[in-house]
């Protein structure tokens, strides 16, 4: 069983030991001690996600005093936390937009999210690097947890992954405005259904540069039931338990893992390749004429 609690809060923007100190007071009224409560907070919370050219400042390594303090304090209550930070490579000094999970025995994955917005209000290529390499799935009180941010739910391959990895619920930190609330609310079901897992979504909340974020946070089964939903457009905190084992039963009355077609995949990647690398069209002379044509599979 899981104690899932949806930290629905604003961010202070800039204040990165503010927002922990609130993440930390909420620790204290949440977790009951017994590892099974896992907090989980909007995407860049510690820092706040409008903070901009303030990320170059405030970003941290993961083994920076934020959440080494964090290591610290998850592990007095022995609980879990999966919180939204700016994180610094101290070797290529990029920044990444990341979600950090950290349990009683210390930082137990690390996700930079894949899918950096860059059109109409979003700027994150401006701040943020790409994140890259594989997608955690990791244990919490024996079970399996995947974790992406916003944006990577535009692309189910993410979830996918997570599915295939073993993951029985699958966690979305979100800086979502509001005409993204459609979106994301379908996402979130769509998510659940085609994989049987349950989703976990978690956004931030309130006014930032005109900006509104609408929260609206919330928990989908493997069946597409929302079994919580947080306020909108204000701080709001909730909780619900779950029980990831049930997804066997739900898998064994779906059994998408059963009827997956690895041929689909090969596929997708295939055309993928396609369209990322056109060939070039063949061209070639007639007499005066010059003739394209375009280059067909073999």
């Amino acid at each position: 069983m899981l104690r899932v609690h949806l930290l629905q809060y604003g961010s202070k923007l800039g204040d990165v030991e503010f927002n922990l100190d609130r993440l930390i007071k909420a620790m204290d009224r949440l977790c009951v001690g017994d590892g099974a409560d896992v907090i989980v907070t909007p995407e860049l919370y510690l820092p706040g996600y409008m903070s901009r050219d303030m990320f170059f400042q405030i970003a941290e390594p993961i083994s920076g005093r934020t959440i080494s303090r964090l290591v610290l304090e998850v592990r007095r209550r022995n609980c879990h936390v999966i919180a939204g930070f700016a994180e610094r490579n101290n070797e290529t000094h990029v920044l990444y937009n990341t979600a950090v999970a950290v349990g009683p025995d210390g930082v137990l994955a690390v996700y930079r999210k894949r899918h950096l917005p860059s059109y109409g209000v979003f700027d994150e290529y401006r701040y943020f690097g790409i994140g890259k390499g594989d997608i955690p799935v990791i244990n919490i009180n024996g079970h399996r947890v995947g974790i992406a941010i916003c944006y990577d739910a535009f692309y189910p391959e993410v979830s996918r992954v997570m599915m295939l990895k073993g993951a029985e619920v699958h966690v979305y930190i979100s800086a979502a405005p509001d005409m993204s609330r459609l979106h994301f609310e379908t996402f979130m079901i769509a998510r659940a259904l085609e994989n049987v897992a349950y989703t976990v979504y978690v956004n931030t909340v309130g006014q930032y540069d005109g900006l509104g974020f609408f929260g609206g946070s919330h928990v989908v089964n493997p069946l597409g039931n929302v079994l919580v939903r947080a306020k909108y457009y204000e701080e709001d905190v909730k909780s619900v338990e779950i029980e990831p084992s049930d997804v066997v039963n739900y898998r064994s009355h779906r059994p998408i893992l059963k009827d997956l077609d690895p041929s689909d995949m090969e596929l997708v990647v295939k055309v993928l390749n396609d369209y990322v690398n056109p060939r070039p069209p063949l061209i070639r002379a007639e007499g005066k004429q010059v003739i394209t044509e375009e280059v067909k599979e073999q």
